[in-house]
């Protein structure tokens, strides 16, 4: 049997008090990573969300998803996803993330890919303001 856990960034409530919520978020969720690492657990997948104000907070997972390579040893690493639509993410770029990433874990990346829950999100996720 194979264990696995999915992390993305949970804030919850305390943002609203914690000026310093994301980042104990992000470094709590990168405990719980190494210690699944050392107690055996064979993947630890990480989110990418844009604009949430709840349940993720992790808009650049393939950044957190190189710092878990480096902190981590044995456990294999998944992008749970990388958007690939040309508004979103271009596909080169989402080819290069996933090379990279291969590279750095040491073979310990599996790459997981799809549209995302709304479409509507991705529409609106890096639109440059024209002044």
């Amino acid at each position: 049997m194979e264990f696995g856990l999915f992390v993305q960034g949970y804030v919850g409530k305390r943002a609203e008090t914690d000026p310093l919520a994301e980042h104990k978020a992000l470094m709590e969720e990168t405990e719980y990573v190494i210690q699944a690492d050392t107690s055996g657990f064979k993947y630890a997948w990480a989110s990418e969300h844009h604009f949430l104000d709840e349940y993720s907070h992790l808009s650049a997972n393939d950044v957190f998803l190189g710092y878990l390579a480096h902190a981590t040893e044995r456990i294999h690493l998944g992008s749970g996803i990388f958007n690939p639509l040309a508004q979103v993410n271009h596909p080169v770029k989402v080819a290069e993330k996933v090379a990279m990433l291969d590279h750095l874990s040491e073979g310990r990346f599996e790459f997981g890919s799809g549209r995302g829950r709304a479409a509507t999100r991705s529409s609106v996720s890096y639109r440059a303001s024209p002044t």
